[in-house]
C-alpha cells in the first residue's frame, strides 16, 4: 500500500469547521457582533486556526516570530509590551512574504525597545488566537541574563521537564539537536514537517517555545538517520524545512544554487549573535561532515571548509572586538580521551579538532570560551583539565571549559570524557547558564539540572573569563 503524500498535514476536519465559522462570522458580524465573537471564540477553542507559534532571532531591537496557520485568509501578528503600556495601540505586523508550503507565516517585529518584555498573538480570519507568546529583547551593552540549553527528546515528548525549564523564565533556549527522533531516511520534506509539527503540538513543549525564544541547530536524528553526515540524502529536505519554520538568526553560509530553477537556499545553518557583551557562535556539525571512517583521516572534516573558515573568522572577530566571553554551541562531544577509537563526537576528526584548538589558543580565547554541547545523553562539566587538544603542548595544559547537557527526555548514555567535575547519566536533564555583567567584569555560572530544576550535585562551575 502506498502511503499518501502529506505536503500540508492538518488535523481532521479543522479546515471545514473553520471555513464554515468564518462564513458565519462574515454573515453575522453586522447583525450580532457580540454573538459572532462568542461563536468565533468557541470555534477557536475547539479547532484553533493557529497550530503553533514560536519566536527567535532576538536582538536589542527586533524579533522574528513564525506561526503555522491552518486556514486561508488574512493573518497578522499583534505585539504589545508585557507591561500593558501600549495595549490600546498594539503593533499590527503583516507577514514577511507568502507562507511556506506548510502554511507557516513569518513575522518580523522591528523597532522594538532594548531590554523590554513583549507579548505577541496571531490573528486570523476567525479571530485572535487565545494563546500568547513572550520574548524579551536584549540590552545594548552590559546585560545580565540566563538561558537554558540541552538536546535529545523523543518525538513529541510531553515530559514535565519542559514546564520546569519554562518556569525558570530563560531569556532563550539553546536547543542543540535531536529535536525529534524521526530518523528520516528519504529526501521528503513533508516527513520533516510532520515530525516538527508533532513536537510543536506537544502541550508542554509548545508552551515552552511560546515563552522562551528558540536558538536551534539540528543533530543527526532530526537531520536524517542515526549518525547522519553530509552525505545523507536527507540533507536538502532537512535544510529546507529548517529554513521554512525555525525563527533563526541569519545563516551566512546559505546560498541559492546556480542553474536550478525554483531552488531555495542551501548550506550549513551555522549562525552567530550577540547578547549584551557575550558572543555566541553556533556551528552545524551535520551538513558538511565527511564520513567518520573514511580512509584518509587527514582529510576528514566535521565542519567543511567554508564553515570552518567562517568559524575562524567569527573567532577572530570576537578576539579583535575583545568579547569578554564567547559561547560555542557545538552539538557533539569534544572531549574523547576516555574512549578514543569509539568514533564518537570529534574523535574521528582529530586533525581538525587540533587545528581549531590551536586557533582558539593563538587568538587568546581559551580562558574566555565556553563550549555548550548536547548529544551525549548525559550531563557533565570539564573546567579545562581534559579539553586541551593543542598540538605540542604539555599534557597538563588547560583547555577551555566544556559543559554537556542531555537528554531532555530520552534514554541515557555516556559519551566522551573524562570530565573534571564528573557526569550524571540520568534522564530529564538540562543545562542552565547565568551571565552576570557588571559592566567591568563578567561572571558565568554553569549548572546541570534535573527534572525538578535542582542542581545536580557536583555539576556546578563558576567561570570568570579573563
Amino acid at each position: 500500500m502506498t502511503r499518501r503524500r502529506r505536503d500540508v498535514p492538518t488535523r481532521a476536519g479543522r479546515r471545514a469547521v473553520l471555513a464554515r465559522a468564518a462564513g458565519l462570522a462574515a454573515a453575522g458580524l453586522a447583525i450580532d457582533p457580540a454573538g459572532t465573537g462568542r461563536l468565533l471564540a468557541a470555534v477557536q477553542r475547539a479547532a484553533p486556526a493557529v497550530d503553533w507559534m514560536w519566536s527567535g532571532a532576538i536582538t536589542s531591537g527586533s524579533a522574528r516570530i513564525r506561526a503555522r496557520v491552518t486556514i486561508e485568509g488574512p493573518v497578522r501578528l499583534i505585539v504589545t509590551r508585557a507591561d500593558g503600556r501600549d495595549a490600546a495601540s498594539p503593533r499590527r505586523i503583516a507577514p514577511t512574504g507568502p507562507p511556506s508550503t506548510d502554511s507557516v507565516h513569518t513575522f518580523d517585529a522591528d523597532g522594538l525597545q532594548p531590554d523590554t518584555a513583549y507579548r505577541y498573538a496571531v490573528e486570523t480570519a476567525v479571530g485572535r488566537d487565545e494563546r500568547t507568546g513572550h520574548f524579551r529583547t536584549f540590552a545594548d551593552g552590559p546585560f545580565s541574563f540566563g538561558f537554558a540549553f540541552g538536546s535529545c527528546a523523543t518525538t513529541g515528548s510531553n515530559n514535565a521537564i519542559f514546564d520546569v525549564i519554562r518556569g525558570r523564565k530563560p531569556h532563550f533556549l539553546l536547543h542543540l539537536g535531536d529535536f525529534h527522533y524521526a530518523n528520516i531516511p528519504v529526501d521528503e520534506p513533508w516527513r520533516f514537517r510532520d515530525a516538527s509539527n508533532r513536537v510543536l503540538r506537544s502541550p508542554r513543549q509548545s508552551a515552552l517555545y511560546r515563552e522562551a525564544p528558540i536558538v536551534y541547530v539540528y543533530d543527526d536524528h532530526d537531520f536524517g538517520p542515526d549518525d547522519a553526515d553530509g552525505m545523507s540524502v536527507t540533507k536538502g529536505a532537512a535544510q529546507r524545512v529548517y529554513r521554512e519554520r525555525v525563527p533563526h538568526y541569519p545563516t551566512p553560509l546559505s546560498a541559492v544554487p546556480a542553474g536550478v530553477p525554483g531552488a531555495g537556499p542551501h548550506g550549513p545553518i551555522a549562525q552567530a549573535f550577540t547578547v549584551g557583551r557575550a558572543r555566541f557562535i553556533v556551528t552545524d556539525t551535520r551538513s558538511e561532515r565527511t564520513p567518520p571512517r573514511s580512509a584518509d583521516a587527514a582529510s576528514r572534516t566535521m565542519l567543511g571548509h567554508p564553515q570552518r573558515q567562517w568559524f575562524v573568522d567569527e573567532l577572530t572577530r570576537a578576539a579583535d572586538e575583545k568579547a569578554p566571553v564567547v559561547f560555542w554551541g557545538n552539538s557533539v562531544p569534544w572531549i574523547t580521551k576516555e574512549d578514543a577509537g569509539s568514533g564518537q563526537g570529534w574523535e574521528p576528526y582529530a586533525r581538525e579538532r587540533a587545528e581549531i584548538a590551536g586557533t582558539i589558543s593563538k587568538l587568546g580565547l581559551t580562558s574566555r570560551l565556553i563550549m555548550l554541547s548536547g548529544d551525549a545523553h548525559m550531563a557533565a562539566i570539564d573546567d579545562g583539565t581534559n579539553s586541551n587538544y593543542v598540538e605540542g603542548t604539555a599534557p597538563s595544559t588547560r583547555g577551555f571549559v566544556v559543559i554537556q547537557a542531555a537528554p531532555f527526555s530520552r534514554f541515557t548514555r555516556a559519551k566522551g570524557g573524562p570530565y573534571s567535575h564528573g557526569r550524571s547519566i540520568r534522564n530529564h536533564q538540562f543545562g542552565w547558564v547565568e551571565v552576570k555583567d557588571t559592566g567591568s567584569a563578567i561572571t558565568v555560572e554553569l549548572t546541570a539540572r534535573n527534572q525538578a530544576g535542582l542542581m545536580i550535585p557536583g555539576l556546578h562551575l563558576t567561570v570568570k573569563p579573563t
